[in-house]
């Protein structure tokens, strides 16, 4: 009989053992989904608020203006984007450079900073419907003959570091020196005391240089190549692309886009 208790006893604790550790695996489970199930649009819709980066040294799509404040195209365009997601949209200023990497790391949530959507970014980000279109241009002193970036001979052009621009010059064998920059400033300011050859930056870029800084810079030759510009989101951000190419469309339709772009250039810079 105490034998019998014995093993009664025993399979009694090995009964609520077992309970206990398939309640505790049941709860880390639960905890677990919940985590996976947090997405980063989760995140900004419950904190109010969604963070984008851009270089904020690319006038005029997004600088420091006189009174030190931050502005420009894509400044306005992510404020208008938030809106439709019922959030603030909060700006991070970061080196071009490392911009991709700061996403991937989750220092911000987007990047909405005037970047090409290319094949290799696609392997890292993905990117939304293109919000504007533009191009590769050359630009030379306003007292320079030279006609095309293909007319330099062994010459010294400057480009912002980490840029399309770049990758594209490197493949240049009439360029000699490719002189790098943090900001395009910095770029327009060492061709206005004509340090280069040239440089090369965005279309819509170059040309408000003169007014803007007061540089004398002008095009030299056709456009090298034209871009599609997109928003970057991490690659397991699929609603919030789903959300932000929802709030573009609408912004679009709705007339706030072309109010934003013809603020800042005169034109829609979305049609091509």
């Amino acid at each position: 009989m105490k034998a019998m208790k014995t093993e009664l006893h025993r399979k009694h604790i090995l009964k609520r053992v077992t309970l206990g550790l398939l309640m505790s695996m049941l709860i880390l489970t639960l905890f677990g989904c919940q985590s996976k199930e947090e997405t980063t649009y989760d995140k900004i819709l419950s904190s109010k608020e969604m963070t984008f980066a851009m270089t904020g040294a690319y006038p005029p799509f997004n600088f420091i203006d006189d009174d030190g404040n931050l502005t420009g195209f894509d400044i306005d365009i992510a404020n208008a984007l938030a809106e439709q997601l019922g959030v603030k949209a909060v700006p991070i200023t970061t080196a071009w450079d490392g911009i991709i990497g700061g996403l991937t790391s989750k220092r911000f949530d987007t990047i909405i900073g005037s970047m090409a959507i290319t094949e290799e970014r696609l392997k890292k980000v993905n990117f939304t419907d293109p919000y504007y279109y533009d191009g590769a241009q050359f630009f030379v002193p306003g007292n320079s003959d030279i006609e095309n970036l293909d007319a330099l001979q062994d010459g010294t052009v400057g480009v912002v570091t980490g840029t399309t621009f770049h990758d594209m010059l490197k493949e240049k064998d009439n360029i000699s020196d490719i002189m790098q920059f943090e900001s395009d400033v910095d770029n327009f300011m060492a061709l206005g005391q004509e340090r280069m050859d040239g440089l090369v930056t965005g279309k819509f870029v170059g040309l408000q240089a003169p007014e803007k800084y007061g540089v004398d810079i002008k095009p030299a030759g056709n456009l090298l190549y034209s871009e599609k510009i997109g928003i970057a989101v991490r690659k397991e951000d699929e609603m919030l692309l789903e959300k932000l190419n929802e709030a573009l469309g609408t912004i679009v339709e709705n007339g706030t886009y072309q109010e934003i772009s013809e603020k800042w250039f005169g034109v829609n810079i979305l049609e091509q």
